[in-house]
């Protein structure tokens, strides 16, 4: 079904100030674009969708650089995800899920627009950047007409395609606190076509940290067998403390697949996500062990 918008005024603020105004003035008649890959191909139909009317665009405030300081990384919420992918300190071993992530996610033109921010305020329950940020325990800053609040990822998402800011907020960026080097992460993705404009059948992001064999820290989020990204905390408690071997990992990835709550929809069915949440979870598992002995 086509759906459609109708734009009374575009706005392109020159600060986080005016973008604040315009959006606290606006009320639920705005939409905040940067890359506008989610928002600009909805066209005329026979359903009018969201009742928004401006369009505030965020693109030209100084948010698309990352920085890596003494105590985070910070990532402007305006970055495109090609740039995610290609940024070297993504390249190496702690981070290296959030750059798998963003090499997966689409086509080359579509990275080159579409952005982090983006990616996560659609709230889109397949969100490919939100499962590596989840893992690596991001921290999101939003400005709003009280200032800036910092927001956990992990209470971010409120349900499908509905998310934590306020209708006055804008998401300015994206904050990593340091990962330890002995940290592996990885990222895993099905699609029911293998090619790269189709969504996620079910995608994955683990972290470990381990010390000599022995898992000190483990992190697994869960991406299109939920109505939002999520923790798959129970079958992180298998792995915490344990030494790692092949039984631990099978049971482990088990219980992440009793964890999701996936549907039937267009592209698999509840019971194949299920099986594949098993799958998908131990391969990501064991590259992440592979990492950490690296």
């Amino acid at each position: 079904m086509s759906v459609y918008f109708q734009i009374e005024e575009y706005h392109r603020p020159r600060d986080l100030k005016q973008t604040v105004e315009i959006l606290a003035r606006s009320g639920k008649r705005a939409r905040v674009i940067a890359g506008g890959t989610d928002i600009l191909p909805r066209r005329p139909g026979v359903k009018k969708i969201g009742g928004f009317t401006h369009l505030v665009d965020i693109s030209s405030l100084g948010l698309n650089d990352i920085k890596n300081e003494n105590d985070h990384i910070r990532i402007g919420a305006a970055v495109n995800i090609n740039y995610v992918g290609a940024f070297p300190l993504f390249l190496s071993r702690p981070y290296r899920a959030l750059s798998e992530a963003a090499v997966g996610h689409s086509t080359t033109t579509i990275r080159n627009r579409a952005t982090v921010g983006g990616n996560l305020c659609n709230a889109s329950p397949c969100a490919d950047l939100a499962l590596p940020l989840l893992v690596l325990d991001a921290v999101l800053v939003a400005a709003g007409p009280n200032g800036q609040r910092e927001i956990p990822l992990e209470s971010f998402f409120k349900g499908p395609n509905y998310m934590a800011l306020d209708t006055a907020e804008v998401l300015v960026e994206i904050r990593l606190p340091p990962c330890s080097e002995k940290a592996g992460t990885a990222f895993v993705k099905l699609r029911r076509q293998q090619t790269a404009i189709d969504m996620a059948v079910v995608n994955t992001a683990t972290y470990l940290s381990c010390n000599k064999g022995r898992c000190e820290a483990a992190r697994i989020a869960l991406g299109a067998v939920a109505p939002i990204v999520f923790r798959a905390k129970k079958a992180e408690s298998v792995l915490t403390g344990a030494e790692l071997c092949d039984d631990v990992i099978q049971k482990a990835a088990a219980t992440a697949a009793e964890e999701a709550r996936p549907i039937d929809d267009v592209r698999a069915t509840a019971a194949y996500r299920k099986k594949m949440v098993r799958v998908l979870v131990r391969r990501s598992l064991e590259t992440c062990m592979r990492r950490c002995n690296q």
